[in-house]
């Protein structure tokens, strides 16, 4: 049966990618696929000899978050074998990221999940091993794998409960390919059941925890140059409260609480998740009444109250310098976005009730007193009760990083892992 369904995904392919293809050339988005030609010779396999470094170390990744958080198991698995690095994503961003880290021979788009797209590929890069992160298990990459000899293993493994319900329904076919992988080190032991409960052995499966958590950082990079901003806005000394990765509703919800945060001299500074939502952005603060800046525009003056990040790569150096953080994804329905990255800094977290992509690390940041559950209706509040209170606080933010370094060491776990494989 999972042959059967193997091969029925290859005969739909092509209408199914015909349907894509036809419906982003009627897109008002077709603008944006500014490498036609050179992303179709990478999406269907069709690199030429000598493009591809053979006999590499294969990694493939989804998108940037996937690159980013592989980058210290990449160096690792570099040293280990010896070999050069290859990396696949699935976006260009994630490419592109990829293309930046100097332990990565050659970075490329994946092949689309086709089997003669995948075995053109193999084929031509002869890959010593393959590494699939996080969820990236594509049937027809792992059937043309094993096929060719390549050994296959799931690292910093993750599944969904509603995904696993998804696949039970072709689980020949996932019992199929994942049961060719060599191991799967997996994120927790949710996901260890589920996908066992797929098919994949349980002597292959080890829980190793989260990459992601290795990569927290606490000596942020631009730390002076936030001084340096709220220097220039004449906030030193002053308590912050940093709000990161906020989405439409939490900024709502900030912007509503921000008169009397603002009247005890509470500043505030939010940065939003997705940066192409300025111009909305800066009608809400118009609209506010408020008096904002943003960091893009320098324009900084001391009677500035609210503060928009509306640029790349500042946010952890923003939480370092906060009195209290508030993560955003969690009052909005996006499962919640990095609770650590605040918390290693010995800050205190505030988030809401929509944790689902990170329950370990918010019930962990709970049950220690380092986090609090807001919402619409108690964020002002909290906010106040908090700060109103210095010594409360700190405590709270002591337990905060404890909590956080309590996550370390998956990168160490995932590669003895793979030692023992190669014994």
């Amino acid at each position: 049966m999972g042959h059967f369904l193997l091969l029925l995904t290859n005969l739909i392919f092509p209408f199914a990618a015909l349907g894509v293809v036809l419906g982003f050339l009627l897109s008002p988005r077709r603008g944006l696929l500014k490498h036609l030609r050179q992303e179709l010779k990478e999406r269907f396999g069709l690199e030429d000899e000598g493009e591809i470094p053979q006999h590499a170390v294969w990694v493939h990744c989804a998108s940037v978050g996937e690159v980013m958080s592989m980058k210290e198991v990449i160096s690792r698995l570099k040293a280990f074998y010896g070999r050069d690095i290859l990396v696949t994503t699935t976006t260009q961003a994630g490419k592109e990221t990829a293309l930046k880290n100097p332990d990565i021979k050659k970075a490329l788009l994946v092949p689309l999940d086709f089997y003669p797209s995948c075995k053109r590929f193999i084929r031509l890069a002869q890959p010593y091993r393959l590494f699939v992160v996080e969820r990236e298990i594509w049937p027809n990459m792992l059937e043309a794998a094993h096929n060719a000899g390549v050994p296959a293993a799931l690292i910093n493994g993750r599944i969904s409960a509603k995904s696993a319900r998804a696949y039970q329904w072709v689980r020949p076919l996932f019992a199929r390919v994942l049961g060719t992988l060599s191991f799967a080190a997996l994120q927790t032991k949710d996901a260890a059941q589920r996908y066992e409960a797929l098919g994949v052995a349980p002597d292959k499966i080890f829980v190793c925890g989260n990459v992601k958590y290795d990569t927290l950082n606490d000596h942020p990079a631009k730390t002076d140059e936030v001084n340096r901003m709220l220097t220039a806005l004449g906030w030193s000394g002053k308590p912050i409260l940093v709000c990161g990765s906020t989405h439409p509703v939490e900024e709502t919800m900030i912007l509503r609480a921000a008169p009397e945060l603002i009247k005890k001299g509470i500043k505030i500074i939010f940065a939003p998740r997705h940066l192409e939502r300025r111009p909305e952005i800066e009608i809400a603060l118009r609209q506010s009444g408020l008096h904002y800046a943003f960091v893009s525009q320098q324009n900084f003056t001391k009677e500035k109250d609210i503060l928009c990040a509306d640029v790349m790569g500042l946010l952890q150096s923003l939480y370092a310098c906060a009195t209290l953080t508030f993560v955003g994804g969690s009052v909005a329905p996006r499962g919640a976005h990095n609770l650590l990255e605040p918390a290693i800094l010995s800050k205190t977290v505030l988030f809401g009730k929509y944790f689902y992509n990170a329950p370990l690390t918010a019930e962990a940041l709970l049950e220690c007193g380092g986090g609090v559950l807001v919402d619409e209706t108690n964020f002002k509040e909290t906010v106040l009760r908090l700060m109103a209170d210095p010594a409360q606080l700190e405590n709270m933010s002591e337990k905060a990083r404890k909590a956080a370094l309590s996550f370390k060491g998956a990168t160490d776990k995932i590669m003895e892992v793979v030692k023992k494989y190669e014994r």
